[in-house]
């Protein structure tokens, strides 16, 4: 598997604005978005301590995951996540890459300058 083009890096997520609201964890925080390979809702991932963050509006609301390991249940549609399966970077299945169109359309926007800028007109 490889990253497809459209994908949002890392680096372009917005780490300042992710301590803000409240997403520190245990310092070191290394930040990434996946989706719900069944329905696409996006969650954003902080994989130095494996936490995955459930609300755009509430980073207090996250659950520690074992990301490539274990699985987790969609609270969208209920559908699980892969076990033993990367669900960030190279390895993680396109289905659970999550787009610039997917950021803009999603509540997590603002994880990115791009998207809460409303520079997602152009994408």
């Amino acid at each position: 598997m490889a990253i497809i083009p459209d994908a949002v890096p890392e680096e372009s997520l917005d780490h300042g604005e992710i301590i803000r609201r409240g997403g520190a964890n245990c310092g070191d925080e290394d930040f990434a978005l996946c989706k719900c390979p069944h329905c696409g809702r996006v969650y954003l991932v902080e994989y130095e301590v494996d936490t995955l963050y459930l609300d755009p509006a509430n980073l207090d609301r996250r659950v520690g995951i074992n990301i490539g390991v274990s699985g987790y249940r969609c609270e969208a549609c209920g559908g699980m996540f892969p076990e033993r399966t990367a669900w960030i970077g190279q390895k993680a299945p396109e289905s659970m890459q999550v787009t610039w169109q997917d950021l803009a359309a999603s509540p997590w926007r603002w994880v990115a300058a791009r998207t809460r800028e409303g520079g997602a007109t152009d994408l």
